[in-house]
């Protein structure tokens, strides 16, 4: 805890239709000057039943995973690998019939050296959120990432690649919610949720279980980044008073100790439950540092961005996105150049669907912005997600109908 009008608020291959983005800016703006091109939503999707898809990104590789679900296997985590410019086969990772899934909170793999990490999350107990954070690093039996042994929520990890080779990852931890003899946190409860964090190595180590947060949003994603001089993550924050704004944390390089938390912009949202509703931090080769995020403080949604100052170790005024009713849901890239690429859901003239939208942020803070496709305004959807890898921004998100769910992806340079 931090002490804390209307603003802003199996597989084929997949087919590439590159258009100009010419970014429908808001009034008054112009589009940014070298907006990406942008594939049409057309040609093959991923296979039938895929949701929940997630880029992995680091050590120059690209993984794209997703799951698949049904009564008779199960949940299955796949992944396939982008190489030699094109995408390979979809591969199994793991699969169970133990996995807690739904659409906020889900399985991911990562690049770890020539061989991958992956989590899911797997029932401790008999409460409806008690589940553990399981992962298994380079083949290696799968274990529990934290040490607390309390049958209670554990999830929404992030994680980022580190200079030697292990991974940074950081995890909603509910070790003090009281477990399964309570319907804790978003689901009521007495005891908070913590923040916490470690280092996995490369042999599957886990190093430097550190409690950042105390005390802290129950089901908003958590969001981390790592650059050569920090490493830092991100996170709703959950104050005495239900202020629920978003608070980030840094280790810097070379240090012991992570500093004392800070919020990003005091928004003031007081909201009695989790909005489900996280952050997105993102950093480039250079060290700059930039981060998105959803609130509706004043009862006004809104999706914020803002760039981290090293000078003065702190986050600049934000900037508002979109303040026309948007969902949120974001994702974010920050080019070489310094140029920001933020994906989140807008609202459109219909209440029963929701517009995957990129927007695009200039360094001199110019904002574009393009339509990429039409979903349902529904959980169901999830989180679309957005990478960029080799100068391409890479977008995937999981189309729905009531023949079931399947797995988008778009291309861009």
């Amino acid at each position: 805890m931090i002490n804390g009008r209307r603003l802003a608020g199996s597989a084929a291959p997949v087919l590439l239709l590159f258009l100009l983005l010419t970014g429908c800016a808001g009034e008054g703006s112009t589009p940014p000057p070298e907006s990406p091109r942008i594939a049409a939503p057309v040609g093959d999707t991923l296979p039938a039943g895929s949701r929940l898809p997630r880029f992995g990104v680091g050590q120059g590789r690209l993984l794209l995973s997703y799951v698949i679900s049904d009564t008779v296997a199960g949940d299955r985590l796949y992944v396939r690998e982008y190489r030699d410019g094109s995408w390979g086969p979809d591969s199994l990772v793991i699969g169970g019939d133990d996995w807690f899934v739904n659409w906020a909170d889900f399985p991911s793999v990562r690049p770890l050296g020539e061989g991958l990490f992956y989590h899911f999350l797997a029932y401790s107990g008999a409460g409806t959120y008690d589940y553990d954070i399981n992962f298994s690093a380079n083949g290696a039996r799968p274990q529990v990432l934290h040490s607390d042994g309390v049958s209670s929520e554990h999830g929404f990890l992030s994680a980022a690649p580190l200079a030697d080779g292990s991974l940074r990852v950081s995890w909603l931890d509910g070790r003090n919610t009281g477990g399964s003899a309570v319907d804790h946190a978003h689901h009521g409860g007495s005891g908070a949720m913590t923040l916490r964090t470690a280092r996995v190595s490369p042999d599957g180590g886990v190093h430097e279980r550190t409690e950042l947060d105390h005390r802290v949003c129950d089901c908003c994603n958590t969001t981390t980044v790592a650059t050569a001089d920090l490493t830092m993550v991100a996170y709703r924050d959950r104050s005495t008073e239900e202020i629920r704004d978003i608070a980030y944390a840094i280790l810097p390089a070379g240090a012991d100790a992570w500093q004392t938390p800070g919020v990003v912009h005091p928004d003031g949202w007081e909201i009695t439950g989790c909005p489900v509703n996280g952050p997105a931090l993102a950093a480039n080769a250079a060290g700059a540092v930039a981060l998105a995020w959803y609130t509706a403080a004043g009862g006004v949604p809104r999706i914020q961005f803002a760039r981290y100052a090293a000078d003065s170790a702190s986050f600049a005024a934000p900037i508002i996105i979109d303040d026309r009713d948007p969902l949120g849901r974001v994702d974010l890239k920050l080019a070489a150049d310094g140029t920001a690429y933020l994906l989140g859901m807008a609202s459109t003239s219909s209440a029963d669907t929701a517009a995957v939208t990129l927007y695009t942020i200039t360094p001199a803070g110019t904002v574009g912005q393009r339509e990429l496709a039409r979903l349902a305004a529904s959980r169901r959807v999830g989180f679309p997600r957005l990478a960029l890898h080799g100068g391409t921004l890479w977008v995937a998100y999981t189309e729905v109908s009531d023949r079931g769910s399947s797995v988008r992806v778009l291309s861009a340079s």
